[in-house]
């Protein structure tokens, strides 16, 4: 062999030890370690992104799944309470109806006077008027209760009238 052969050679050996040498020297699942094993990204990934426990995320998820249940039911009990539809309701002799706010009432039959509050009475739509306290409310107008504060309509026959919206017979 000649000389520049065995510098070569020795050179290629001094290279191939000194690399050994150096990927040897980092601690396995270091960041030093030039294969970095699963276990430290997964350790990485568990340090930025809060621990890794998705154990408060579901809590916070079991939460707004409970809110949306609740908030579904208040929302189908709305739905029946307050119908797009018109009920035809009898209010004995003597007895009240009071209106929630918004409620719409007509008068189908039998004779009511005003229930007013401190606020005013109620609206006429049908003739552009506000009904004050203890006036008849006529027949067939569509009449609205402007807010939740007792107003509505007494009784002084048997009355018959459509509703739209929340009401009590008091």
């Amino acid at each position: 062999m000649t000389k520049r052969m065995k510098l070569l050679m020795l050179t290629l050996g001094v290279l191939a030890v000194g690399t050994s040498a150096y990927a040897a020297k980092g601690d396995a699942g270091s960041s030093n370690d030039p294969l970095v094993t699963k276990s430290y990204v997964d350790s990485q990934i568990a340090s930025v992104s809060g621990g890794g426990s998705t154990a408060k995320l579901e809590s916070k998820l079991a939460a707004q799944e409970e809110m949306i249940s609740v908030l579904t039911q208040e929302i189908n009990a709305l739905k029946q309470q307050s119908s797009s539809s018109y009920t035809v309701v009898t209010v004995p002799q003597g007895s009240s109806i009071v209106g929630a706010q918004g409620t719409e009432i007509i008068v189908r039959s039998g004779n009511g006077l005003v229930l007013a509050s401190q606020g005013g009475g109620l609206q006429d739509m049908t003739e552009g008027t506000d009904l004050l306290a203890g006036s008849e409310v006529p027949k067939y107008h569509l009449v609205i209760v402007p807010r939740e504060d007792g107003r509505g309509i007494l009784a002084t026959k048997d009355l018959i009238v459509m509703v739209r919206g929340g009401y009590n017979i008091q």
